[in-house]
């Protein structure tokens, strides 16, 4: 099986077009979204009924959540809150209901699919090192666990004996008695410093895991931003990819 995997698409239209392009001419066999489809930029019904379309296997996030009343927003920086409040008065009734019938964590084809983390997936912990990534071994039972949250690609790997390494690769060959916890970036505001969006194609045959970057005109996107009367902050942190 082939899948193309993404997360963290936060209503940049401008990445999905760029991407499904892209996604057309990649062999594939079922793509899988792992939540956050809005939030932040200014296109969130087009993201959604492009998800609800197009893909095959489809969580919800922290930010879709929000944007539904259905979970806290108090930790959220104040840009975060003014975006998710006016997503929340721009979405349709359909794409509500939606968002709202996406669970953030599934089992599926031997495979942990989660938004944030498995230990405690509605909390939205962050999985970014060795020790987070201890926690949340015992919170599935697979080699395999694929996650998004952070924006931030990488892999992590538990060794047959227990030594976790956490690293950034563009290609992995997924050894036959190591778990792995892979974090495949994201679509829509790459924050790793990089402002191309980042997408993962994972073979189950080849257990093969591959990272792939592309660019796009995210011009029009930074003019939507303002134009909505989102924070500027926004439009600017595309651009720097943070």
């Amino acid at each position: 099986m082939k899948y193309i995997i993404f997360s963290d698409v936060h209503s940049n239209l401008e990445a999905i077009d760029t991407f499904s392009r892209i996604a057309e001419s990649v062999t594939h066999d079922k793509r899988v979204c792992l939540g956050d489809i809005v939030g932040y930029n200014a296109d969130p019904n087009p993201c959604v009924e492009w998800v609800r379309e197009t893909v095959d296997i489809a969580l919800a996030g922290n930010h879709d959540y929000a944007a539904l009343g259905k979970t806290d927003t108090t930790y959220f920086n104040s840009s975060a809150y003014q975006a998710c409040m006016w997503t929340r008065r721009e979405l349709t009734e359909k794409n509500k209901q939606f968002l709202g019938s996406l669970p953030v964590e599934k089992e599926e084809d031997d495979i942990h699919w989660v938004h944030s983390s498995p230990f405690e997936p509605m909390e939205w912990h962050y999985v970014s090192n060795a020790r987070d990534a201890e926690i949340n071994f015992k919170y599935f039972q697979g080699p395999l666990c694929f996650l998004g949250h952070s924006h931030l690609p990488g892999v992590i790997e538990k060794k047959s004996d227990n030594k976790i390494s956490c690293y950034v690769a563009p290609q992995v060959d997924l050894e036959p008695c190591s778990r792995y916890i892979i974090n495949v970036g994201s679509l829509g505001q790459p924050r790793d410093g990089n402002p191309d969006p980042t997408f993962v194609l994972y073979d189950s045959e080849k257990q093969s895991v591959e990272f792939r970057r592309f660019s796009y005109d995210l011009s029009p996107t930074q003019k939507k931003i303002m134009a909505c009367g989102l924070p500027a902050y926004l439009a600017d942190r595309l651009e720097l990819g943070r």
